[in-house]
């Protein structure tokens, strides 16, 4: 799943509709999946892992090194031992009624991909666990339908992962229209986009809590995805019932990468020392820069690892240093030391150990590592930045220099009138020649 974004403005990348939608969706998938792995009795015949990938704006960074690391033995799971891939695009909103948000594009492949319609079992899965999918005619890779009006970038996938040709599914609520994305990877494609709306009147806190029509159909949209995959690994349908995205969830994840990362719900999912590294006072800008630090890409791990993973009973010595006499193996698990949520009644918040499956690793592109600077199959995109250029600029003047400049303005004017007032008096004298002309003799 993509993390980053983009526009024409250099650090401006809200990415509300062509980012964050797409990644909050799999989030909630992924909260969904592992709160039925707790009270399923049986384990999975197949694993599901979740990739989010940094860099993708620009040649496939992330999942192109994913594809590198899996192919020279660098990575926990093998590339052949993939069955089954599923990217969840961008949202768009249907121009039918109040253009609710409820549409989501899905590229799915697998090893058993057909080149016909509905050819590939996951997709099958899709449709069962749904009852508003309908599927999106064929097409070849990087190239969306032509009767859609979406991007290419809504149907698109690594070459690497995805064969030649694959279908893509399009998750709606209702009949089919057309599909409208008007700010596209563009700096108005913000909270406002994607109605994220709240009643007037409202604290920051209520905006936190109160669920929005966003986070309810994209709630829709992770509870479908997330029944697919579970059946498609081998679940069982009995538990199907039992996953179900969570709204609230949802509305609270919108609101972070949206409107405000440093808000109460966050805050206690990162670390307490020092939240403002991750968190800030605004949405978080989805623009990946060459000397720039990514803040999103640490959130994102923290709400993934909380949203998955096991609350602990390590002490903050324990937490960041599992392996010494509790029995547990840093090798396996991630383990960090988070501020928690302020209990009923108290002021303080309560800190706690998460374990979780959750790693970290760099998308640097293979083409660097392989110092193959004119590689055609993995990216060598680099960025141009300027020189810092200063200037002062005073655009109010001072006191002193104000009263000067109209004093002198007010001598000069009483010296035009003056000189204009003796000039048009004494006009026959200075413009009259006295010289009587000479006689003429003949």
């Amino acid at each position: 799943m993509q993390l980053d974004s983009r526009s024409f403005f250099w650090e401006v990348a809200p990415g509300g509709e062509s980012t964050v939608s797409g990644f909050v969706t799999l989030l909630a998938v992924a909260q969904a999946l592992a709160s039925v792995n707790e009270t399923s009795a049986t384990l999975l015949p197949k694993n599901i892992l979740f990739a989010f990938f940094q860099g993708e704006t620009f040649d496939y960074i992330g999942s192109s090194r994913m594809v590198y690391d899996m192919q020279n033995g660098k990575f926990p799971v093998g590339l052949d031992n993939v069955d089954s891939v599923v990217e969840i695009g961008q949202l768009y909103r249907v121009t039918s009624g109040e253009l609710q948000p409820v549409a989501h594009t899905l590229t799915v492949a697998s090893k058993k991909t057909q080149p016909r319609r509905n050819g590939d079992p996951l997709i099958a899965t899709l449709l069962q666990t749904s009852g508003y999918l309908w599927d999106v005619p064929m097409c070849s890779l990087s190239r969306a339908p032509s009767r859609d009006s979406h991007p290419d970038r809504s149907a698109r996938a690594h070459p690497c992962l995805f064969p030649t040709k694959f279908p893509a599914v399009r998750l709606a609520r209702g009949a089919m229209a057309p599909l409208v994305q008007e700010y596209h990877e563009s700096s108005y494609d913000t909270a406002d986009n994607l109605r994220l709306k709240y009643p007037s009147g409202m604290t920051p806190e209520q905006q936190l809590e109160f669920v929005t029509d966003t986070a309810q159909a994209l709630s829709e949209v992770a509870t479908v995805v997330a029944r697919a995959l579970y059946k498609h690994a081998g679940g069982s349908d009995a538990d199907l019932s039992n996953i179900q995205a969570d709204p609230k969830t949802v509305t609270q994840m919108l609101y972070g990468f949206l409107i405000q990362s440093n808000n109460s719900w966050f805050r206690s999912l990162v670390s307490p020392d020092r939240p403002s590294d991750i968190l800030e006072d605004r949405a978080p800008q989805y623009y990946v820069a060459v000397n720039t630090p990514v803040r999103s890409t640490q959130l994102v791990k923290y709400v993934l690892a909380n949203l998955t993973g096991t609350v602990t009973n390590l002490t903050k010595e324990q937490c960041q240093s599992p392996e010494q006499g509790t029995g547990e193996s840093k090798e396996l698990y991630e383990y960090l030391w988070v501020q928690g949520s302020v209990p009923p009644n108290a002021t303080d918040a309560v800190p706690h150990c998460v374990r979780a499956a959750v790693r970290l690793s760099k998308a640097v592109s293979p083409a660097f590592e392989l110092k193959d600077y004119g590689s055609q199959t993995y990216s060598t995109w680099t960025e141009s930045r300027w020189k810092l250029i200063k200037a002062r600029i005073f655009l109010v003047a001072s006191r002193e220099l104000e009263m000067t400049t109209l004093s002198v303005g007010i001598v000069v004017l009483v010296l035009s009138l003056l000189v204009t007032y003796f000039v048009s008096s004494k006009a026959d004298v200075i413009f009259t020649n006295s010289r009587e002309p000479a006689s003429a003799a003949y």
